[in-house]
């Protein structure tokens, strides 16, 4: 059985891990290998298997020796897709041989109501006004081209808000919102983590003088601690995980997703926890107060100052 899962790109992924959950099937994704999906999909002594494969960056080079392993997997193999956004070649080869499950993005309507539905998840209860607000800061952009757009950036947002002091007011929620970040936060973020200050400073205004606001630096430092969050959790229950994993995981290209797993293995669960709360603290002064540049370089002294106690 091959299922492919199509539309937007957070969404889609949503679904397939939930769908490898309900197969039995470890809810990693690998890349589009054809030994590697002949081999996970092919089983063993122990039953049929199973290949979660993620298409997102392939070409159609790529496609004809992974289409010719899917062509030869035996029927009770058990393969999922996630192809947000398939050409006319292999949308026709799917027609005709797999399962298509498709995820578009919600329109405007009803993107309220997929914010609520989300920040249930988070055990996060939002009002109404609250929720269309959220909704309007993305309207009816997908994840596919920019994880700092559409619904995947809405729902780290989410989890952001899930941390907050209650109670939850929409002038709280306009104070931490932090949507739609410009720029890669990877060099402030290793500053940060190895205690250098000085040299995070440095970067921060570099940013600055090149006309950058410091409200979305500090958005684009809180989205870089979230992956650096998730890839820390991931490496608990996998160790020795690679980059080509965890860009699947995380949704991220594979150079960004080794630097992210570097940051996390020095990092622990506490400091991390410490560092998103000390940049919530510091997105609600920058919106709140009129000194954001003050507010952003605080929150680099603090963090760089948090790193350096915790260094082994």
């Amino acid at each position: 059985m091959i299922q492919v899962f199509t539309g937007d790109s957070f969404l889609a992924r949503e679904a397939l891990l939930q769908e490898a959950r309900l197969q039995g099937l470890a809810p990693h994704l690998m890349p589009p290998e054809p030994i590697l999906v002949a081999q996970e999909a092919q089983g063993g002594l122990f039953g049929p298997g199973g290949a979660l494969v993620d298409l997102r960056d392939l070409t159609e080079a790529d496609w004809k020796p992974l289409r010719e392993v899917l062509e030869g997997l035996p029927a009770d193999a058990v393969v999922l897709l996630l192809d947000p956004r398939p050409t006319a070649a292999r949308s026709k080869w799917y027609a005709d041989r797999a399962q298509k499950r498709d995820h578009p993005t919600p329109g405007p309507k009803e993107m309220t109501h997929w914010v609520v539905n989300r920040a249930r998840h988070y055990d996060l209860k939002l009002p109404g006004a609250i929720a269309s607000y959220l909704a309007g800061l993305v309207g009816g952009k997908g994840s596919a081209e920019n994880p700092a757009l559409g619904l995947e950036a809405l729902d780290q947002e989410l989890q952001k808000l899930s941390l907050a002091s209650p109670p939850m007011t929409l002038e709280k929620v306009q104070a931490l919102a932090a949507l739609d970040t410009p720029i890669s936060g990877f060099d402030l973020v290793r500053s940060t983590t190895e205690g250098k200050a000085t040299q995070a400073f440095k970067y921060a205004r570099e940013l600055l003088e090149r006309g950058e606001d410091p409200l979305r630096i500090l958005g684009a430092l809180s989205w870089q601690y979230v992956r650096v969050a998730k890839a820390w959790a991931l490496l608990q229950d996998d160790p020795m995980m690679g980059e080509g994993m965890a860009a699947s995981a995380l949704g991220m290209h594979p150079y960004a997703a080794k630097q992210t797993l570097l940051l996390a293995k020095k990092m622990t669960g506490e400091a991390i926890a410490q560092a998103l709360e000390i940049l919530i603290e510091a997105e609600m002064a920058a919106k709140t107060g009129r000194e954001m540049r003050l507010a952003l370089e605080r929150a680099l002294a603090l963090l760089a100052r948090m790193h350096q106690l915790v260094a082994p």
